[in-house]
């Protein structure tokens, strides 16, 4: 089955109501990962963007993509969502960057265009992997990064029974610490072989 439709329409139904709750505590203070807020400070797993050309790979409210505009990163935020661009686009404020609606399955970007493609639970989360992922690596450059942040398979099949599961509702984190709740994968695009 093809997801993308399906994917459009749960994002357009739910976007209002997931900006309301999740957007005070993502776009309360730049550069958190994922469920238990980690700093990339501490992670170092963007670096340095300024300068850089960087895709949110399904950038929904434009948090991420915010924060990265304003440290001087040309940034690209793409979301499947209309409704989701639409949450970024009123919430841009001063540093503009550009919004495109479009699918990790299919980017609409040439080859060798990005210096970093991300997401923090974007497009990697809901797009088949063995398509969004030769896509990401398709529109790096040689020596680009591709870093992305998705839930672990633990996460659903060893939850704590006794605390509710869920984006801001998530195991402690002692208990991410023995079953790990997120996986944040940092990979680059090599270089060719050199004679």
């Amino acid at each position: 089955m093809d997801s993308i439709p399906a994917n459009r329409r749960l994002w357009n139904r739910i976007s209002s109501a997931y900006q309301h709750e999740h957007d005070p505590r993502i776009g309360a203070a730049p550069r958190l990962w994922g469920m238990y807020s980690i700093p990339d400070a501490h992670l170092q797993a963007l670096r340095d963007v300024t300068g850089k050309r960087v895709l949110e790979l399904g950038c929904g409210g434009g948090q991420w993509s915010r924060a990265l505009a304003a440290e001087g990163a040309d940034v690209v935020g793409l979301d499947l969502s209309e409704a989701q661009l639409g949450a970024a686009a009123r919430a841009m404020g001063t540093n503009r960057y550009p919004l495109v609606q479009g699918a990790a399955e299919q980017l609409p970007f040439a080859a060798d265009t990005f210096d970093l493609v991300f997401c923090d639970f974007g497009g990697l989360s809901w797009a088949p992997p063995h398509l969004a992922v030769p896509q990401a690596a398709r529109v790096l450059r040689r020596g680009g990064r591709l870093v992305f942040n998705v839930a672990g398979p633990w996460f659903e099949a060893c939850p704590d029974p006794a605390t509710p599961n869920g984006y801001n509702k998530a195991d402690p984190p002692d208990w991410a610490h023995r079953w790990p709740a997120e996986l944040l994968w940092v990979t680059h695009k090599p270089w060719p072989d050199r004679p």
